[in-house]
């Protein structure tokens, strides 16, 4: 059996926006691991991985017909887990301001087959005490993205994302010595 040529991102973006099922899902699975990365480098959590990126392509879908240029799909959808991840980090900041610390909370085990060096804990440290909006161009930036990319995918200019990535680096360069040392 032959495989069939492989469809143009803007012809399926396009069939997507008009309902097609296939294309819909051709989108979500040629993107759903870039996706959980970017929400996993945002939130720094693993256990809400599936749930948010489940809630950003339930987003992509019923916002896809107002999306006018298909060229902006991915700053588009970029944008759309940004949000996403930081609407889940306020709402989990507001929990924690209602919900009082218990000692049962203390020492909660690493689940099963988590790997962690003490180097990748302070790594991991550093990056939760950047805004979560400097961890999404990170999260950009190690994925190879250009400046232009981020700056459409935050929003902002290509010099905003000029000084907020250096701003941000700085800041994880002093956040991870402080715990290294």
């Amino acid at each position: 059996m032959e495989k069939s040529p492989p469809v143009p991102l803007a012809e399926l973006i396009r069939e997507a926006q008009q309902g097609d099922a296939r294309a819909q899902h051709a989108l979500i699975v040629s993107y759903q691991r870039r996706i959980a990365g970017f929400i996993y480098a945002i939130t720094g959590r693993s256990d809400s991985v599936e749930d948010l990126a489940q809630l950003v392509f339930i987003k992509m879908i019923r916002g896809l017909g107002g999306l006018h240029d298909v060229a902006q799909f991915e700053p588009w959808l970029f944008r759309l887990a940004r949000n996403t991840c930081i609407d889940e980090l306020r709402k989990l900041k507001l929990r924690r301001i209602f919900l009082p610390f218990a000692e049962e909370h203390a020492e909660v085990p690493e689940p099963p087959g988590a790997v962690d060096s003490e180097e990748l804990d302070a790594l991991r440290h550093a990056l939760q005490q950047l805004p979560a909006k400097d961890r999404a161009l990170l999260a950009l930036a190690q994925e190879g993205r250009s400046q232009v990319e981020m700056a459409e995918a935050a929003g902002v200019s290509v010099m905003a994302v000029k000084a907020r990535l250096h701003r941000a680096r700085e800041k994880l360069r002093h956040h991870y010595r402080t715990h290294e040392t």
